[in-house]
């Protein structure tokens, strides 16, 4: 047995969703309260009178509202207060609070439990696939998590990066702390110090209260900055220095204080990177890259297409029942070059499932491309189309009125020039004498 199977049966639970209810809340000094499982309101805040009393001056007196629902699903809800309720990051007015959420109220961050018999599937159990790349680097990823070296993964969008991030937090011995999150490309230019950092009242406009920063929120765990390529070239130096020192001082602030954090970081863009023209500092590279994990792209390991398929739709059987793929949508399946990765399978896969019935075909998974769906009799050519054709044929088609020549339109669909030029020609798309001149002079 490898080391990779033998850490794959040890996940927590088998492939599925999210399982168990809240039944508890848990600070960082390691306090819990718990929560019954019976529908009931609890008030948070720093009042005397709130069901849960916290003892922080930027909390304020009735500051949110937890709902159990008869479903057993906790709500939040947040009563106006000063500074606001966050869930994992994100502001919230009423929101679901699921396993493993991080409930922030001023400066002070609660985790979300759940029974011990009800715990969350772990990251590894849901990276499926046995292409010897992505098990290589599966592998490598459990054995980086036994050390706190700073790992940089690289992949293109829709990989699994983040996922591999958390196989790496959940592997360590930071596993019970907090795992933050963040997307360097998802936060204003303007906030991003102020994300990473915290900052100090009144520091800029708009800093109506102190606030810690991702660093000191993931003190003890793990934290990972997704995209870290779209970091402002500016504020690269003062990253570089908080990972070299370990301490970070907030905007506005007078004093540095020590983080203990383990770095995990990501990118899609690998051009010219480890080099002085990448746009991520060389210095900085060398920080965060003393392991480099490389995610191969699905149209690499697309002999992990069926398993992977199979896996979303049996998340989706308590929901939607038993679905069974065609003959012609696992060739369409196949056929498709699926530049978003495993999130666009996973994204056409509930597709198919929300419009097919208990068959699924090619226009299930890609209804976009049925919008002219031509009779077989209205080809030129051999015999027939099969499904796959068509919606291959109709795209095809489409992407050359778009974008006038071969080489854009087989760009386009992510096809070799060399593919949509034969193809285009067996099925009439373009005159014989237009095909040819594309190809030969550009």
């Amino acid at each position: 047995m490898t080391f990779f199977e033998s850490v794959t049966q040890e996940a927590v639970v088998p492939d599925g969703r999210r399982k168990g209810i809240v039944t508890g809340l848990r600070a960082k000094d390691g306090h819990e309260y718990p929560l019954a499982a019976a529908p009931q309101r609890w008030v948070i805040g720093s009042g005397a009178s709130c069901d849960l009393v916290l003892d922080d001056p930027c909390i304020s007196a009735m500051h949110c509202i937890l709902e159990r629902r008869p479903d057993g699903s906790m709500i939040v809800r947040d009563k106006k207060s000063r500074n606001g309720t966050l869930i994992d990051g994100n502001l919230v007015e009423a929101a679901e609070l699921t396993v493993g959420s991080r409930l922030a109220l001023g400066r002070t961050t609660l985790v979300a439990l759940a029974a011990p018999d009800a715990r969350a599937p772990s990251a590894l159990s849901a990276l499926r696939g046995r292409d010897p790349s992505f098990r290589g680097t599966v592998e490598q990823a459990v054995k980086a998590a036994q050390t706190d070296c700073n790992v940089l993964i690289i992949g293109e969008t829709g990989t699994g990066k983040d996922l591999l991030a958390r196989v790496i937090h959940e592997a360590s011995r930071r596993s019970t702390e907090s795992f933050v999150a963040v997307n360097c490309g998802g936060i204003p230019r303007e906030l991003i110090g102020s994300e990473l950092f915290g900052h100090e009242k009144g520091s800029f406009t708009g800093a109506h209260a102190e606030r810690d920063g991702y660093f000191v929120e993931a003190h003890g765990g793990s934290l990972f900055l997704d995209e870290i390529g779209e970091l402002p070239l500016e504020l690269q130096p003062h990253l570089l220095r908080a990972l070299e020192s370990r301490r970070v001082r907030r905007i506005g602030g007078a004093s540095e204080r020590p983080v203990d954090v383990r770095i995990i970081s990501a990118t899609n863009r690998v051009e010219h990177l480890g080099t002085e023209s990448s746009k991520l500092r060389l210095d900085l590279y060398h920080r965060l890259a003393t392991m480099v994990l490389v995610l191969p792209p699905l149209r690499e390991r697309m002999g992990d297409l069926a398993e992977l398929v199979q896996g979303m739709l049996a998340e989706l059987v308590p929901e939607h029942g038993v679905k069974t793929v065609s003959d012609d949508a696992w060739k369409a399946l196949a056929d498709n070059h699926w530049p978003g990765n495993v999130r666009e399978l996973r994204h056409a896969v509930v597709r198919a499932v929300a419009l097919g019935g208990d068959e699924l075909e090619p226009e299930h998974f890609f209804p976009e491309l049925r919008l002219v769906w031509p009779r077989a009799n209205d080809l030129p050519g051999d015999e027939p189309l099969v499904p796959y054709e068509r919606v291959l044929r109709s795209a095809m088609e489409r992407a050359i009125a778009a974008h006038g020549t071969i080489r854009a339109a087989a760009s386009h669909l992510g096809m070799p020039k060399s593919t949509f030029a034969d193809r285009a020609q067996k099925w009439g798309l373009v005159p014989r004498d237009r095909l040819r001149l594309p190809l030969r002079n550009k």
